[in-house]
């Protein structure tokens, strides 16, 4: 539930910074800049030139990094939401097995096997990402290099 509060708490700031620039924009009685009514004949609005291939291979690799960023991201995420599973259910398994009916204690020892080697896929797997991206970056060095 904290977490619910917290996103709320940061989109009502958001929403609040929005409107108060909205707000500033109109208290000086000015039009915002692409309506600022000029004194002759009107002049085309400037026409959108395309980008150069050099830009937009920079934006692709600048798409590239955040979407495997992103990536390993969830990877790590997931991760440590199996690793604190697996603590949580070794803790009660074990405290279950001595306390209480043996039976649920296996259960949830079982259970903390299954968290664990999930955790290690995950591991595995952003770290697998991880590499492939720095050989990735280091393939467009040597690239950008030669060219």
């Amino acid at each position: 539930m904290p977490v619910i509060g917290l996103i709320a708490r940061i989109l009502a700031r958001i929403a609040l910074l929005r409107a108060l620039q909205a707000l500033r924009r109109r208290a000086g009685g000015a039009p915002p800049p692409w309506r600022t009514p000029g004194t002759g004949p009107t002049p085309p609005p400037p026409s959108a030139s395309p980008p150069s291939p050099a830009d937009a291979e920079r934006a692709r690799r600048a798409v590239r990094l955040v979407v495997e960023s992103a990536r390993i991201g969830v990877r790590v995420v997931l991760l440590a939401g199996f690793l604190g599973a697996f603590a949580v259910l070794v803790t009660a398994g074990t405290t279950a097995t001595t306390l209480g009916p043996r039976w649920l204690g296996i259960v949830l020892l079982v259970l903390a096997a299954v968290a664990l080697v999930l955790a290690l896929r995950e591991l595995r797997v952003a770290w697998r990402l991880r590499l492939a991206q720095v050989r990735r970056r280091r393939a467009e060095r040597l690239s950008t290099r030669d060219v």
